[in-house]
């Protein structure tokens, strides 16, 4: 079977580099059984490059158009604030929809799209495609294994994000965290120097770090100590974008949730809460001053 896919969101460049697996156009990281039929988007002139460089050859005006012709939605919006809305028709004809990080732009958004997707029965999927590079899952492999201490993850972000602040990059730490440890996560306690930020998580399982900064290069790494391991190194995601494909597919061929309601909530929560407390550290600093 071939997987009709109806693109919304034409503004992100994942929108070509979907588009562009699907369709065969990259043929290194094709994946077998999809074809992107249909793009949606603001703008008529990037709707139709993304249409040409993606293979598509249906440019709807409305995403109502594509209900009853796809068979998935891809909503992949650079803004997660627009994801609620145009994910919203494809769940209630239940049309399995995957919503590219992150889930929502605010923890109530995110919990709208899943509580939806459970009342209509609809498939629903939503990650960072980092989440399935092979370091990320050799750590979540060694923690699992043995008992964890410690997890930190590093990258780019900015709280000032045009797209939603920090949730538009910041995501990818969340998930990259969340897919190592597990759900799980208690307290969030944030601070920032200038634009950059660290947050240490309460994990049930552990206690971590999130560092994010926009005045970093384009890198996002990882480290994990066990009781019996140390584990540091960069996040390779040379072909991230496969892994995600064929977990699209996975939960399409299987008919079922592939990523439980938590594991897609919990990361846009950590996020949120990290932008809390950043605001309200700086109106509690706690002293460290020896004299």
């Amino acid at each position: 079977m071939v997987y009709r896919i109806g693109i919304v969101g034409s503004d992100n460049s994942h929108a070509i580099t979907f588009s562009q697996i699907a369709n065969g156009i990259d043929r290194e990281n094709y994946v077998p059984g999809f074809k992107a039929t249909h793009i949606f988007g603001f703008d008529e002139k990037r709707n139709r490059e993304v249409a040409e460089k993606g293979g598509i050859e249906n440019i709807v005006s409305d995403v109502n158009e594509m209900i009853g012709k796809i068979d998935i939605a891809f909503v992949v919006f650079r803004h997660g604030g627009l994801h609620l809305e145009y994910a919203k028709p494809f769940i209630e004809s239940g049309t399995p929809v995957f919503v590219d990080k992150p889930l929502a732009a605010t923890v109530a958004d995110a919990k709208k799209i899943i509580q939806l997707a459970k009342e209509r029965q609809t498939l629903l999927m939503s990650f960072s495609t980092l989440r399935f590079t092979d370091t990320v899952q050799e750590l979540k492999g060694i923690l699992k294994n043995e008992e964890p201490v410690f997890l930190s993850v590093l990258g780019p972000g900015d709280l000032e994000s045009e797209y939603g602040g920090l949730i538009f990059y910041g995501i990818h730490c969340a998930e990259i965290f969340n897919e190592v440890a597990g759900t799980g996560v208690k307290e969030v306690h944030a601070v920032a120097k200038g634009k950059s930020i660290v947050a240490t998580l309460v994990h049930e399982k552990l206690i971590g770090t999130i560092k994010i900064s926009p005045e970093i290069p384009y890198v996002f790494s990882v480290e994990g100590l066990t009781k019996k391991t140390h584990f540091s190194t960069k996040v390779d995601s040379k072909d991230c974008y496969k892994k995600g494909m064929i977990k699209i597919k996975e939960m399409l061929d299987r008919k079922q949730w592939i990523l439980s309601e938590g594991e897609m909530l919990e990361p846009v929560a950590v996020i949120k809460a990290i932008e809390e407390s950043v605001r309200e550290s700086s109106k509690k600093p706690i002293s460290a001053s020896q004299s």
